[in-house]
This record gives structure tokens, sequence and C-alpha cells, in this order.
């Protein structure tokens, strides 16, 4: 975590350095979600498999039912064309992240069950975030069939990467590599969290007020919806429902970031980035919560 914070720490000081690799970020978002695919283990995705009632309520739940909770809470608070109002709904209609098993770990959530959840979730993205776009009124900024696109290409390429590798390398020696694929996807990662930044730096010296209160309302939201998350699904076993939690505001902001283009060129696209900034400070954040939470009784 502490590289990634620096990483982006670095896109921030060095404005230049994030622009020069905004174009990266689409493919590094792609390799490192089939990354993230590889390390999926079969076994572990059939034991949830066979029991599908839960990750389907929770797919559910994350996919359609949050970005509509998102939109009752605020709608009456904020005015009609708000540029956070798009951006939340946006954020909750996102998929979550590819590598949720990488934060289920670290913060004693069911990672089986995220992964689960993630692909599926993921896979729909080109056809979902472009209508939800629309619903939101941001048509003007965000081309749809453009996002559609750019989800199509990183969602399909990096789901027939993934395929490719597993059939190439097989399942036996992509396990012995597991570690080392491990450091790839935090070493990019990382290296993704540079051009998420372009156009954070030159906000934040321009309207400093202005973007610490986009980074406090995208960590709002992103808690907010966690906290939603697991009180909805209480009545699941309690690493369910710290799952459930997680995944509804731990969102793929990358996957989105990539599909919205340059995020200075708009407040939508600051919100965004300052939403991504957010979730590289999050899991420090949520992680004694969880642990208590995640106590026996």
């Amino acid at each position: 975590m502490a590289l990634i914070a620096s990483a982006a720490l670095a896109g921030i000081v060095v404005p230049p350095l994030a622009e020069a690799a905004r174009p990266l970020l689409l493919w590094i978002s792609l390799v490192v979600m089939a990354l993230a695919l590889v390390r999926v283990e079969p076994d572990a995705l059939i034991g949830v498999l066979r029991r599908p009632a839960l990750a389907l309520l929770v797919l559910g739940w994350v996919t359609f039912v949050v970005p509509l909770v998102v939109w009752l809470l605020l709608a009456p608070l904020l005015p009609a064309g708000s540029a956070f109002l798009a951006a939340a709904v946006l954020i909750a209609a996102t998929p979550s992240v590819m590598s949720a098993a990488v934060f289920a770990i670290l913060l004693g959530a069911d990672a089986a069950l995220l992964t689960v959840v993630a692909i599926p979730s993921n896979a729909l993205a080109p056809v979902w975030l472009p209508l939800m776009a629309a619903f939101v009124g941001v048509t003007a900024q965000v081309d749809p069939w453009a996002m559609a696109f750019r989800l199509a290409v990183l969602v399909g390429g990096s789901f027939a990467l993934a395929a490719l590798a597993v059939r190439l390398a097989g399942r036996p020696a992509l396990r012995r590599q597991a570690p080392r694929i491990d450091t790839w996807i935090v070493i990019l990662v990382a290296a993704s969290a540079i051009p998420c930044m372009d156009g954070v730096g030159e906000a934040l010296a321009a309207w400093p007020l202005a973007f610490l209160a986009m980074l406090g309302f995208a960590l709002a939201l992103n808690l907010g919806l966690q906290a939603i998350g697991f009180l909805v699904f209480l009545a699941a076993p309690r690493q369910a429902a710290l799952s459930a939690g997680l995944v509804s505001g731990t969102r793929n902001m990358v996957l989105l970031l990539a599909a919205l283009g340059d995020p200075g060129e708009s407040d939508l696209g600051l919100i965004v980035a300052a939403a991504q900034l957010a979730l590289f400070v999050m899991p420090a954040i949520v992680a004694p919560a969880y642990r208590l939470l995640g106590r026996p009784a």
C-alpha cells in the first residue's frame, strides 16, 4: 500500500509524469485485471458456486441496487446536473476491483466470494456503465460509445489474456509463480496510480480546498457504502457480510478513469480521480473496524 500511495503522490507532485503516463493506463489496467484473473483458484470458486445464492445476491446488490441507493440518497441533497451526484452514481455503478481478493486478505473478508462477484461485475461493465452515464446525464462529457469500446477492450482483453496464460503455462506452473504474480500486481497497480493522478496536481495547486472537498466526498462515499453493505448483509455469515460491505464501496476506479478519458478536463473526472486516491488510503482507515467486526462472537 505504501508503494501505491507513493506512486500516486509522484503523479500529483510531478504533473508531466502523470500526463505522459496517461496513454498507458488502459493497457496497464488490462494486464492487472488479467493477472488478477490468473490468480483465481478454481477450487475456491467452485466452493462458492456450489452455493451461488449469496454470491448472486451480493452481485445484484453491488451492480444494480447500490447505484439506485446512492441516487435516492443524494438526489434530494444535490442540485440537478451536479458533478458530485453524477460521479457518485457512476462510482457506485462501477464494478468491484478485480484485485478484490488482495483487499479481502488484507481486511479478513472472503476472497473467493469477492472474486466470484468481481468477474461478472466487470464483464457487465461495457454495457452497464454507459447506460448509467446516460442516466445521470453526463453524455456531454462522456461519449457512451467510446466508453463502451474502451471497457470492451479492457474487460474482454483481460479475460482473453488470462485464458491464454492459463492455456500456455498451465495452472500448476502459475500456482508456483503466485508470489511473483502478486508482486507484479502490486507493481502495476502502483504504476497505474501515476496516470490516475493526471490533472490532480494542477487542480490541487489551483483549487486546493475544492479538491480536498472532492477527496472528502469520495472517501465518505466509499466508507458510507461499506457500512450500508455490511448492514444489509448482516444476517449472512460475518465474513460474508464484511465482504459485501467491502465490495459495496471498493470499486474499480481505474476502469472508470480509463473509460472517462482525461480526468483533469472536468469536475466529474477529478472527483473520480479523488475517489481513486481515497481507495489507496481506505484500507488503513477501515482495517481496525474489520478486525473488530471479524472476531468470533
